[in-house]
């Protein structure tokens, strides 16, 4: 018996760099260095980095969880022993605004 929870299935195609970056509002060369730095999980493909949608969305939750306030605009010092913010605020906020342009809802919807 296989167990197939260990795996996920792609309901969608996967992103490249410049599709990724499109999405998260940033320039691909960002994209690039950060998946580098381990910043952005990616997936390996060969060479190639890939994305997935909900995985962009679950890296940027995370980001805004671990902002002091939930991020955008909020305000407040820094708590002690938290992960400390990759971005500014206003680049949070962008990166938000152009996930909410697009809602999941949209996911597998195919023409064809």
């Amino acid at each position: 018996m296989s167990d197939e929870s260990e795996f996920e299935l792609l309901s969608e195609p996967l992103l490249d760099c410049e599709a990724a970056a499109e999405l998260l509002s940033v320039r691909v060369s960002w994209v690039r260095d950060a998946t580098r730095l381990g910043h952005l999980p990616c997936l390996r493909v060969g060479r190639h980095l890939r994305f997935t949608r909900a995985m962009l969305e679950e890296w940027l939750a995370a980001q805004v969880s671990a902002t002091p306030g939930h991020g955008v605009g909020g305000a407040g010092a820094r708590v002690p022993g938290a992960p400390r913010a990759r971005f500014r605020r206003s680049t949070q906020a962008a990166l938000i605004a152009s996930l909410a342009e697009q809602p999941k809802g949209k996911r597998g919807s195919s023409d064809g």
